[in-house]
């Protein structure tokens, strides 16, 4: 059973990720109008966000396994906060699109290093009742974050007159102050196991349960591009771009209140229900964003986007670590965001592609399709044992 200071991590690495998060969505919500301004293409816009996400998630099993082979989490989360807090002011001296990918892959490089030691980190400093609770907590103060950083660029362009690139380089303050909470964390490695007991352990790596998991959110992802089309579908819809990192509160404040809410819920049902749950509910959001053109619907619509990832992301990661044992969770968050991070690429150009040749409508359509198709194969593993009796 943890201790009460290593449950404190929870406080700590959320406020970590609040603050890192503040600084990226000071940001994010302007790139694509950015890149649209340099002179970017919709696919251009495709490739950079599908690049940046996969490329990067290449490195995730690779420092995954150095966290759990040197039984060291901290040393990874500093340096990927800390790689991500001086990429960020590069996008102030942008004026072609190539540096701006530069920026964002340098950026998802960061959070490759950090994320796998983080999340095993969470996973190992609370009991494994509140494992669900433990990761909404923590997505909730994520998302916090990602709240209060659009509202942050909101003042900065009122005060400074729309100067939408002294936004990039302010972003830096809270990146940096978000290091300063990773020394109050505490590490949880265990103690290494028999060359015998580590050899059964590395197997759940491979256990259908995990497999197919992982291969049913690949598929799944290739409906799930950049959220960077979402602004462009809202300024089709006739958003003004004033209005943009206003939309995207919108989006983050009702991820950031229903991430704890099914978090805590899945402790209590079980993780399985609320996979469900989101893998259904999220192609009913893509349905209705290709239908509509009405700019108060798209409002609504991005409302229910954010619950779907309070649905998803801190479920996912307690099912996961249900599933592996802690010695090898860092590997298994890496080839998990390695998976979909790769399948960030191929859904970028499909979306950007599809949206150049024949609108938004068939762009989201075919991204539905996708996520449904992720969703049968993952009805495939209910019928498998796990580790986990969380059901």
């Amino acid at each position: 059973m943890p201790d009460e200071k290593r449950k404190k991590n929870i406080l700590y690495l959320g406020l970590v990720s609040l603050f890192t998060d503040l600084s990226s969505e000071m940001i994010y919500p302007f790139i694509p109008e950015f890149l649209v301004g340099l002179g970017a293409k919709k696919a251009v816009v495709g490739l950079i966000e599908g690049i940046a996400e996969s490329t990067s998630s290449v490195f995730r099993p690779l420092f995954g396994h150095l966290s759990d082979r040197l039984r060291k989490r901290k040393h990874f989360i500093y340096l990927g906060y800390g790689l991500s807090a001086v990429s960020k002011p590069f996008l102030y001296l942008a004026r072609a699109w190539p540096t701006v990918l530069a920026v964002r892959f340098s950026d998802r490089v960061g959070k490759a290093v950090r994320t796998p030691a983080r999340d095993a980190l969470i996973s190992t400093s609370v009991s494994a009742s509140r494992k669900g609770i433990a990761f909404g907590l923590h997505r909730a103060m994520d998302t916090f974050g990602a709240v209060l950083g659009p509202l942050v660029a909101i003042l900065v362009l009122h005060l400074f007159d729309n100067n939408v690139r002294l936004v990039f380089l302010l972003s830096v303050i809270p990146a940096i102050v978000a290091l300063i909470f990773i020394a109050f964390a505490r590490e949880t490695i265990v103690a290494a196991g028999s060359t015998q007991a580590l050899r059964q352990r590395k197997t759940a790596l491979r256990s259908p349960p995990f497999v197919i998991f992982l291969i049913s959110n690949i598929i799944f992802t290739l409906g799930n591009s950049s959220n960077a089309f979402l602004i462009l579908k809202a300024r089709e819809a006739g958003l003004g771009v004033a209005l943009i990192p206003v939309i995207w509160v919108v989006f983050n404040a009702s991820y950031s209140v229903s991430s704890p809410i099914f978090g805590l819920l899945s402790d209590k049902v079980g993780r399985k229900p609320i996979i469900i749950a989101s893998f259904l509910y999220y192609p009913i959001v893509y349905f209705a964003f290709a239908f509509t053109q009405s700019l108060w619907l798209i409002w609504a619509l991005f409302g229910a986007y954010g619950i779907y990832y309070g649905l998803s992301e801190g479920t996912f990661r307690a099912y996961i670590a249900d599933l592996v044992d802690e010695e090898n969770r860092a590997t298994a968050y890496g080839l998990f965001n390695t998976g979909i991070g790769l399948a960030l690429l191929p859904a970028s150009l499909i979306m950007g592609a599809i949206w150049d040749a024949y609108g938004s409508k068939w762009a989201f359509l075919t991204s539905a399709g996708f996520s449904l198709l992720g969703f049968l194969i993952f009805l495939g593993s209910l019928t498998l044992k796990g580790r986990s009796e969380v059901s």
